[in-house]
């Protein structure tokens, strides 16, 4: 059988789903073609994605429908921030702000909001060499600070530690968390600082996971190191 009839026999099989597992493929091919051997089974597969009639969306799972990695971009206002902050650090500085969840779930979020993230022996240096900036910048603020003071400023800067297993993403001299790293920091600033606000995460996972390619290992993995491995995958479940 070409390679071509086995994808559409497959795509048949799993018609109902958007992603499939190794494991559901390797059943439907050794029900239809008993003689296979596991190491057959494997070379087939890996030819499907060679010939690009299946695609990888983590570790054991696929999908039929091509999707582009997510790119993120800095818009100036946060390249030049970045430029300025980044000589003040010793140690890697990644930036993400709330622009790229508007890419991302094409929302309308009326804050501007951008996150610092560097290792946290630096963080109080970092604070007080910008408290001269003309952006309200805050560090690590607690939910009381968040209410009464973040949530009156239009824009702002928060400093938070960088943590471990955070999926990045490089792009020349700037560092921002991948579109793993993304979902997982909106869900985890849902609460204090998207909710008041009226974000709407479930339709910014949505886009998220019907625009581009994600890796769900590495969202879960991250996840993980943040405690929120579970309540995110429940979650990503009840999407449509």
């Amino acid at each position: 059988m070409k390679n071509s009839e086995l994808a559409s026999k497959l795509k048949e099989h799993f018609a109902n789903q958007s992603v499939i597992t190794t494991k559901e493929i390797t059943e439907v091919l050794v029900n239809a073609f008993p003689e296979l051997s596991p190491s057959t089974i494997s070379w087939r597969l890996n030819q499907l994605k060679k010939e690009k009639l299946i695609y990888q969306t983590g570790r054991g799972l696929y999908s039929f429908e091509f999707k582009p990695e997510y790119t993120p971009e800095f818009s100036l206002k946060a390249k030049r921030l970045y430029n300025r902050i980044k000589p003040l650090c010793k140690t890697d500085l990644s930036m993400w702000d709330t622009q790229m969840l508007n890419d991302i779930g094409e929302t309308k979020i009326e804050r501007y909001w951008m996150f610092l993230s560097t290792n946290k022996e630096e963080l109080e240096p970092l604070f007080e060499n910008m408290l001269d900036f003309s952006k309200q910048t805050f560090l690590q603020p607690d939910k009381e600070v968040i209410s009464r003071y973040v949530m009156a400023h239009n824009e702002a800067v928060i400093i938070t530690p960088l943590v471990s297993e955070i999926p990045l993403y490089k792009s020349g001299e700037y560092i921002t968390p991948t579109i793993e790293g993304l979902l997982v920091n909106a869900w985890l600033k849902y609460e204090s600082y998207l909710q008041p606000i009226g974000f709407d995460i479930k339709k910014m996972y949505e886009q998220a996971f019907k625009k581009y390619s994600v890796n769900q290992n590495k969202l879960l993995r991250y996840a993980a190191r943040r405690d929120k491995r579970n309540e995110i995958n429940e979650f990503i479940k009840t999407l449509a």
